[in-house]
């Protein structure tokens, strides 16, 4: 498989713009709950009773799964308090939507900060996956952001050649001059 025929054709630049994409909704998801939970920390034992509630009133495994799953995170919550949620949930999401904006506008400098941040946000995700290996949602992001992982490179080494041919032809119009 030819990586350099991949990142250049027509369908590298549309998955690059959705995965950032999905990032920056993520991102901003986080930042809207994060505040939500910073001014309201009680909304989220409500939203968690609720759903424990309503998957007990079913039967079926997957119900099942939903109300051990949702009751053990609101336990889990409980006793660990809001606030390290809070400031996880506020600090993913500016981080996030920062590195977002940065990307889209093609910051050429940011892109090695923002694959450290992704790199760094995978480690944690695989130490979480490490703890509770059978959170699928964990594995799912975990796929998506070496994805965009891939996807950022690319991109980035794309915009260094632009900028080294922009460069090269600045130096060739002055020596022509």
């Amino acid at each position: 498989m030819d990586f350099e025929k991949i990142r250049h054709s027509k369908w590298f630049d549309l998955a690059y713009r959705i995965g950032v994409g999905i990032k920056g909704l993520d991102g901003l998801a986080e930042l809207v709950a994060g505040i939500e939970l910073l001014v309201s920390p009680g909304v989220l034992h409500r939203i968690l009773t609720g759903v424990v509630t309503h998957a007990q009133q079913h039967h079926g495994t997957i119900y099942h799964f939903v109300e051990v799953y949702v009751a053990r995170l609101d336990k889990d919550l409980s006793h660990s308090g809001v606030l390290f949620l809070v400031i996880f949930l506020l600090g993913h999401g500016i981080v996030k939507l920062v590195l977002v904006y940065c990307l889209f506008r093609r910051i050429v400098w940011a892109y090695p900060y923002a694959l450290i941040v992704l790199v760094l946000f995978m480690i944690y995700q695989v130490y979480v996956i490490i703890l509770d290996p059978g959170s699928l949602g964990l594995w799912f992001f975990l796929v998506l952001d070496i994805v965009i992982i891939y996807l950022v490179y690319g991109e980035w080494k794309d915009l260094k050649e632009k900028v080294v041919e922009k460069v090269s032809e600045k130096k060739a119009k002055k020596v022509v001059k």
